[in-house]
């Protein structure tokens, strides 16, 4: 079954929300994620929003193409409001 989201890989928007995160916060959500280690770019980043659960969510993909969930980011200022690309996956 296929859900419709909504993407987001601006470098600079996410760089932003990144910032207001905070460098605790985001260590945190690192540990959280159990990611293999440090994410290497900013190009694996990106935020979906998912409609029927209405939240907002960052990942970050490594260049093999294994893709983490680090944190929900509903409440953030710095969510954007351009940029969005509609997909569908596979739930």
């Amino acid at each position: 079954m296929s859900n419709l989201v909504f993407r987001n890989y601006d470098k600079k928007a996410i760089r932003t929300l990144l910032k207001e995160m905070g460098k605790e916060r985001y260590e945190c959500a690192i540990k959280d994620a159990d990611l293999p280690g440090n994410p290497l770019s900013m190009d694996g980043f990106y935020i979906e929003f998912h409609p029927k659960k209405m939240d907002f969510v960052l990942y970050y993909t490594f260049p093999v193409g294994v893709t983490f969930k680090l944190l929900v980011v509903n409440g953030f200022w710095a969510i954007p409001d351009n940029g969005w690309v509609k997909k569908r996956v596979e739930s």
